[in-house]
């Protein structure tokens, strides 16, 4: 098989740069190795739209946010996106003068909205949350959307512009001539292709190994509970630091995610004695959630970079070889945008956002990892 494109995995980033690049007319093909687009980080993440709390890709996250608003018309689906808000929640006060420096840092770069709540003003806009709390930081422009929706509604989209979607193929490795990557290997064959982006996730850095550059990843685990339908409580997405976050989304549902931790295994499994410690401690801070009934509970395998940041880009010394993976966690909210930056880098354009914090190559003179993620 020949295309013009071969995008390796179909999470949120893969369907995303198959759909802009399709509109600016290329030949797509894009491989899953599961059942279906989705099914990895992208379709198992807590939805979050969040742009506060970052460091080099909160332009990005901006720029995203933008792409977000008329994402639902663009993608003619339900996506169940709201701006709801974020809120940072701390209990120390070290802890808050640093949400404070992190406001000034964020308003400076262009960060419309972000300020700090009072303790008071936090059990405003969280009723029942305990007393003990110091403060907490709210950027209403962030917001959350059903990833069980968007995934998929990328993966329509492309392909009404033609994409061709193979799951259930598993990519081997990549077909390179020289210093050019010229297509993939597939557990079904060989697919030439004039370009080749790498958007696999966890499984991402050996293909970028074999195209000559070290981009450590390690993976991560991301488990949520799930409760029984509620009536409102509250509205912004809530993220408590060292225990992890919680957030009311359009179906009722309260769902908790735990703070993220290492997975070698690239397991999925649940940790059910984990989660009964943490839903104790979730119900020190939020009493009111002693009387919810907890339905079910999954995990999905997260990535982690060094340093929190994903690669994106034209890997270097490579012709035909682009990336965008590594998110540690967050990459949900940055999809659109990045599936929009590969489609700008494949055609010859400047991105719409500077890709300097992402360089593919910023660890490749590193042999080991400098620190554990």
């Amino acid at each position: 098989m020949r295309t013009d494109v071969a995008v390796i995995g179909g999470g949120i980033m893969g369907c995303a740069a198959a759909y802009y690049l399709a509109k600016e007319g290329f030949e797509v093909v894009l491989l899953e190795k599961n059942a279906a687009v989705g099914l990895e980080a992208s379709g198992r993440c807590a939805c979050g739209v969040r742009q506060q709390g970052r460091k080099g890709a909160l332009q990005l996250a901006m720029a995203s946010v933008r792409v977000w608003s008329s994402l639902p018309q663009e993608l003619e689906a339900d996506l169940e996106y709201v701006r709801t808000g974020n809120l940072k929640i701390v209990w120390e006060p070290e802890k808050a003068a640093a949400l404070e420096s992190e406001t000034t840092w964020e308003l400076s770069q262009g960060l419309a909205g972000v300020r700090m709540l009072t303790s008071a003003e936090c059990r405003e806009v969280v009723p029942g949350i305990t007393e003990t709390i110091v403060a907490g930081k709210l950027c209403p422009t962030d917001g959350m959307a059903n990833p069980m929706l968007v995934v998929p509604a990328f993966g329509r989209a492309a392909a009404r512009l033609g994409v061709r979607i193979l799951t259930r193929t598993s990519v081997t490795g990549l077909l390179t001539l020289g210093s050019s990557v010229c297509g993939v290997t597939t557990d079904a064959g060989e697919i030439e292709a004039n370009y080749v982006i790498n958007t696999a996730g966890p499984w991402a850095a050996p293909f970028n190994e074999q195209a000559g550059c070290f981009t450590p990843i390690r993976p991560g685990l991301d488990t949520l509970i799930i409760t029984e339908r509620q009536p409102h409580r509250f509205t912004p997405f809530v993220g408590f630091g060292w225990w992890g976050y919680i957030l009311q989304p359009k179906s009722g549902n309260i769902i908790l995610g735990l703070e993220e931790k290492t997975n070698e295994a690239f397991s999925t499994q649940v940790d059910y004695a984990e989660l009964a410690i943490k839903a104790r401690d979730m119900i020190q801070l939020l009493p009111w959630l002693g009387d919810v009934a907890f339905l079910r509970a999954f995990s999905g395998i997260t990535e982690y970079t060094p340093d929190k940041e994903p690669y994106i880009g034209v890997m270097p010394g490579v012709s035909g070889y682009y990336v965008a993976c590594g998110f540690s966690g967050q990459g949900f909210c940055l999809g659109p945008m990045v599936g929009k930056i590969i489609s700008e880098l494949v055609t010859g354009r400047e991105p719409s956002v500077s890709l300097e914090p992402f360089k593919p190559d910023r660890f490749a003179t590193d042999q080991i990892h400098r620190e554990p993620l």
